[in-house]
């Protein structure tokens, strides 16, 4: 009778630990399996947006010191910058910066959350640490929306905020339905795209996001469908669109270009005409929220009468709320500036806010 009752317990320990096994395919398709109930984690690669997102950052146990800067360039940094300042650091973050390994044994978190396109990289930290590492992601080549939705899919279920990334999933979804369907799609060119640092005029997205939602058609991809490219300077000007949006991530270089050629620039017809900053799409990495907000303003520049109810700021802040709980459009418009016109004038680049 006394080995039947220990087998029994037996049996029911083992059920219980069973059940708080989960196994999760990431978006690069890595079977990874969780032993036990995660309470603990660290954020790499700005996979804090996404904890931010869903509302679970008291999870977090340490983050990138990269989180920590420029905090009015992202709105999740921005939302997290009083909590986030008395967090361990556990690496610097940032292209080709390795996490420091000894920091995060010290902090033994249940599982690591990173973003990257590298399954080697992943699977190495994981057998490095002998924790669990998952991938999320925004999509490899391009903003991929299924990719969106299953980094917030996976990542709830393993912090137990799956109503939280309905809701955010169900919204994500019914603004995009909120964009007008256009029959003659306007031609728009987007520069200063942030990809592997700063970079300037040049730096843009084939199948830009923004783009996409809007219904613009991005002069590039007669070269390019997919991805970022640089281009070239001539064919830019060969091309001469009437509508220019800049990254504001890229802006500063902008200028810097224009100051050693303005005789170029001058040539740009849109500089004269429609040249537009949008906020920064991408600062370290992609800004979710922000490209959603840029696809509206960006609409409503080239379709204004299809778009003549839309107010860019209130839908900002009706979105910003959404991701990270707060309408923070006037703060980055005090760092950044917000919606802005340029305009090129007496050989000088002048913006205004809109």
């Amino acid at each position: 009778m006394g080995k039947i009752k220990i087998l029994i317990l037996f049996f029911i320990l083992n059920s219980v630990i069973f059940a708080k096994q989960i196994q999760i395919t990431d978006v690069l398709d890595r079977q990874v399996t969780i032993k036990k109930e995660v309470k603990k984690v660290i954020a790499l690669g700005t996979s804090l947006s996404f904890i931010t997102y869903l509302n679970a950052k008291e999870m977090v146990l340490g983050i990138e010191a990269i989180e920590l800067k420029d905090i009015k360039k992202r709105t999740y940094t921005y939302v997290n910058r009083n909590w986030a300042k008395d967090l361990p650091i556990v690496g610097q973050g940032g292209r080709a910066k390795r996490p420091n390994l000894e920091a995060i044994k010290v902090l033994n978190p249940d599982i690591i959350f990173t973003i990257t396109q590298d399954r080697n990289e992943a699977d190495l930290l994981s057998s490095q640490l002998n924790i669990p590492v998952i991938v999320l992601g925004y999509g490899l080549d391009a903003i991929n929306f299924e990719h969106i939705y299953k980094s917030l899919e996976i990542s709830s279920k393993i912090l137990n905020k799956e109503k939280r990334a309905k809701e955010l999933i169900s919204y994500i979804k019914t603004i995009q339905n909120q964009f007008k369907e256009i029959t003659q799609k306007k031609e728009a060119y987007i520069g200063g795209i942030a990809y592997k640092g700063i970079q300037g005029i040049t730096s843009t997205q084939a199948d830009f996001m923004p783009f996409k939602l809007a219904q613009v058609s991005n002069i590039t991809l007669d070269v390019k469908k997919k991805g970022h490219l640089f281009i070239n300077k001539e064919y830019l000007l060969l091309k001469n669109p009437s509508n220019i949006f800049i990254d504001y991530a890229g802006w500063q270089l902008v200028k810097e270009e224009f100051s050693k050629n303005k005789e170029y620039f001058e040539k740009l017809q849109a500089f004269k005409e429609n040249c537009f900053i949008t906020l920064a799409n991408t600062f370290y990495y992609i800004n979710l929220d922000q490209m959603l907000v840029n696809s509206f303003f960006i609409a409503k520049q080239l379709y204004p009468k299809r778009y003549k109810n839309l107010d860019p700021v209130q839908k900002a802040n009706e979105i910003f709320t959404h991701f990270v709980g707060e309408p923070l459009y006037e703060m980055i418009k005090e760092d950044m500036g917000g919606f802005q016109k340029v305009n090129l004038k007496n050989n000088k680049l002048e913006v205004e806010s809109i």
